[in-house]
């Protein structure tokens, strides 16, 4: 990996983003070969870096799988939030968070994989994710029924209609190749035209595609203004000198404030349709 350029200002700063470039590489790795067959030393070994240096930034693959979950979630919210600001009527507020979500989870994650597995999390874990979860699907939820009330989506289930669009939408990454024949903006549009296809009714204008996806995600979830500093980061001690990681116990202390909200109240599992 390319080495530290030493950018950043303080040690605090530096640890959050080579904490988040050992994330995003995990992450890609995990998503490629399996949460089960994947073990920290793959990790390590394609980071160039030790095992010891490697438990300054994680404790176990449990820690990394729940990150995973975490960020993609918050990219999820931030499709969401996308939509409702471009989005004129429920149906195009949904197409528009599909596109969106598509396009930078699987350009800035690549964590489909991943974050389907959410039945090895820890409990406690796997209880703030279905929370999230939960309220991302019930906004998915509102923007079909606000659809069906201003007539731009026919009548259907709601709760069935969302499961069946995000379980498509999470399969990507188990297919979808940066050498394939199709991009990630190819493969969204066609994907939700695909699936909106069920749900539009003849009131739909013929533009709403001619809103932009930014390439990126807006607010990135793997550390604000210092992330896209991440693919130039060797999360090598030694490679700033103004950081001192200090033992595994310490880094395992020293814990990241999370993007996109307070990730504290659990709530039960809802009922699947």
């Amino acid at each position: 990996m390319p080495r530290w350029k030493n950018v950043l200002q303080t040690s605090d700063e530096v640890y959050r983003v080579k904490r988040n470039a050992v994330l995003r590489e995990a992450t890609r790795i995990i998503a490629r070969k399996g949460f089960h067959n994947t073990s920290l030393d793959d990790v390590a070994e394609a980071l160039q870096v030790s095992k010891g240096t490697l438990y300054n930034y994680v404790t176990d693959k449990l820690e990394i799988l729940f990150e995973c979950h975490m960020m993609s979630l918050d990219m999820g919210l931030q499709a969401v939030a996308f939509a409702e600001k471009h989005g004129t009527t429920g149906y195009s507020k949904l197409r528009l968070n599909l596109r969106a979500y598509i396009r930078w989870q699987n350009q800035a994650l690549g964590a489909g994989g991943v974050t389907s597995d959410v039945s090895a999390l820890r409990p406690a874990d796997r209880r703030k994710v279905i929370d999230r979860r939960d309220e991302i699907e019930d906004r998915l939820v509102s923007f079909i029924e606000e659809g069906m009330k201003d007539g731009t989506i026919r009548r259907v289930d709601p709760k069935l209609a969302v499961f069946t669009f995000m379980g498509a939408v999470t399969s990507v990454q188990s297919w979808y190749s940066p050498k394939g024949r199709l991009g990630l903006d190819d493969i969204a549009d066609g994907m939700v035209d695909l699936l909106m296809h069920g749900l539009g009714t003849s009131a739909n204008p013929d533009d709403i595609d001619l809103i932009e996806i930014p390439p990126a995600v807006p607010l990135d979830v793997f550390g604000a203004e210092t992330a896209r500093q991440a693919a130039d980061a060797s999360i090598a001690p030694t490679a700033s000198k103004g950081a001192d990681m200090g033992s595994p116990e310490k880094g395992r202390r020293r814990r990241v404030p999370q993007i996109g909200g307070a990730r504290t109240g659990i709530t039960a599992k809802k009922s699947r349709p």
